[in-house]
């Protein structure tokens, strides 16, 4: 489906007398994305690579960071907190009103429009601001804890910190910047993490937790506007961005709806079984969901970028979405195994002894992992091919069967909704997947014969690598987890080779990331795309 943003035709002449146009100081054009169609390929997977490895440093630095502050605070510190943001986390889904995307996927943009669009998102983030500081009392009260109003606060900078960069960071992505973004987020990441222990350290208790993620917030924002050399301008009456506001509405409320879905279970923790056990079921889910992250939020705007520039061909739009479906499949299906496999020990060695009732809930949420991934890229699909109104209605049909779910998991406990839960994202996947592709004639077939082998893999690996895990218990942690390790990675790459018939997989997917590293210029498979 292509769209047209281009201007009105008084506007252009607007930004020719305001002498600012798409190019920063250094000479960087950020609306024009034509001559990016030249070694497609190659910017693709070097972006995606480098988005990858970024994101596994910044894992292991929220790992990192997550077994200090684990040590140094309680979990009831990690449950007030958790309490404020299950509820005030709606809120992230108005801070850029989707017009991130919005700039992301149009082909045809001005600089008079990104202006515009960058001042409804500081007014959205002002607004967010201010109503979270009106709402705190209410917080407090539904918790019956009066020391959530500052929490909430304090809390609700990060929203304004980030309403500033957002069209920075769109901006970015649409030129396929993402070595850039790279660094900015890992530096910030550094950073907000380093503050956040220190004040645990000095006894500030929960503010070390509140404090993080404004910290993060303020760090992104100060890099993008140092590495993106746009600057906004005013906002233009009549811009065209009429058709980008809609676009983006519509992912809102794909995000609404999806939010709810994702944090009903936190609330009924919260509300029917206490702060103590939302402390233990909110850091399974933040060990399981963040490995996750690490692939399915950076690589969404390598993904959307790419397809963007391929959904007039829809031969290449397929061939590069089904490479990369198998890509994913064929890191995070073994990824969500083995964790499942090994979820003890993982909690144990990361939080301490006193975080133990935390393993069960983890374990179970990681059975999930590889689909959530997978789940994700019906993403990519809706934004890239501009349909962001088919986004909207399979986030009714899928967060309803979420929601369902948690309920009926409820009884159970907690893991008994992280069960629920993971459940229903198998339910959910496929048709998800092949739903976002109808308009490229997209099938189930081709979706499922891109994944099916790395999953059969991955499930085998698993179970020996439980067996494994539990036949070891009296071993030290770190031996234990050493010795399934490379259990489970020796089984999982020989039933690969073996249902493939060959080490294709492996080879394609070294060659890949040989083929990402700055060490001199070669040419891409043909295959990805």
């Amino acid at each position: 489906m292509r769209q047209n943003y281009s201007n009105p035709g008084n506007v252009t002449e607007k930004i020719k007398s305001t002498g600012v146009g798409g190019k920063s100081g250094h000479g960087k054009d950020y609306f024009e994305t034509q001559h990016l169609k030249d070694g497609l390929k190659n910017k693709a997977i070097k972006g995606g690579t480098v988005t990858v490895i970024a994101r596994a440093i910044d894992y292991i630095l929220h790992t990192v960071g997550t077994v200090f502050l684990a040590r140094l605070l309680s979990p009831e510190d990690f449950g007030l907190v958790a309490m404020v943001v299950t509820i005030t986390s709606v809120f992230v889904v108005f801070k850029d009103l989707g017009l991130s995307e919005a700039t992301i996927q149009s082909e045809k943009l001005n600089h008079a429009q990104v202006s515009t669009l960058f001042w409804l998102n500081v007014v959205l983030g002002t607004s967010i601001l201010l109503i979270m500081a009106l709402l705190a009392p209410a917080i407090a009260w539904f918790y019956g804890n009066q020391s959530l109003v500052s929490i909430t606060i304090v809390s609700s900078l990060s929203f304004l910190f980030a309403s500033l960069a957002t069209q920075h960071l769109a901006l970015l992505k649409r030129s396929m910047g993402f070595n850039k973004i790279a660094v900015i987020e890992i530096v910030a990441s550094l950073g907000s993490i380093a503050l956040a222990v220190i004040l645990a350290y000095r006894g500030f208790g929960y503010w070390a937790l509140v404090t993080r993620p404004v910290f993060l917030s303020f760090f992104n924002a100060f890099g993008l506007w140092v590495i993106c050399g746009w600057r906004p301008g005013l906002p233009v009456k009549g811009a065209g961005v009429r058709s980008l506001v809609k676009f983006g509405a519509n992912t809102s409320g794909f995000y609404l709806i999806n939010y709810f879905a994702r944090n009903v279970d936190k609330i009924l923790v919260g509300r029917f079984i206490g702060a103590q056990v939302l402390g233990f079921y909110q850091k399974a889910y933040f060990l399981f969901v963040l490995p996750v992250n690490q692939l399915t939020i950076p690589l969404q705007g390598v993904g959307v970028s790419t397809l963007t520039k391929l959904r007039n061909d829809p031969s290449k739009f397929k061939r590069f979405f089904i490479r990369a479906l198998g890509l994913l499949a064929f890191v995070g299906m073994p990824m969500s195994a083995f964790i499942a496999s090994v979820g003890d020990i993982i909690i144990v060695l990361l939080l301490g002894p006193q975080w133990a009732e935390a393993a069960e809930i983890f374990a179970v949420f990681s059975l999930g992992a590889g689909m959530q991934i997978i789940y994700a890229t019906q993403g990519w699909l809706h934004v890239s091919l501009g349909r962001s109104d088919r986004w909207l209605r399979w986030g009714i049909i899928g967060s309803g069967c979420m929601v369902v779910s948690f309920f009926i998991g409820l009884p159970f406990g907690a893991t008994g909704i992280a069960a629920a839960y993971t459940i229903c994202l198998y339910i959910v996947t496929f048709p998800a997947i092949w739903y976002a592709g109808r308009p490229v004639l997209l099938s189930a077939k081709e979706i499922i014969a891109g994944i099916w082998k790395y999953y059969i893999a991955s499930v085998i690996a698993g179970i020996l690598a439980y067996a494994v895990s539990q036949s070891t218990v009296n071993y030290n942690s770190l031996v234990r987890l050493s010795i399934v390790t490379v259990q489970f990675t020796s089984t999982y790459l020989v039933i690969v080779v073996i249902l493939h018939g060959s080490l294709g997989p492996i080879k394609e997917f070294s060659t890949l990331l040989f083929q990402s590293l700055p060490l001199k210029k070669k040419k891409v498979s043909n295959k990805f795309a």
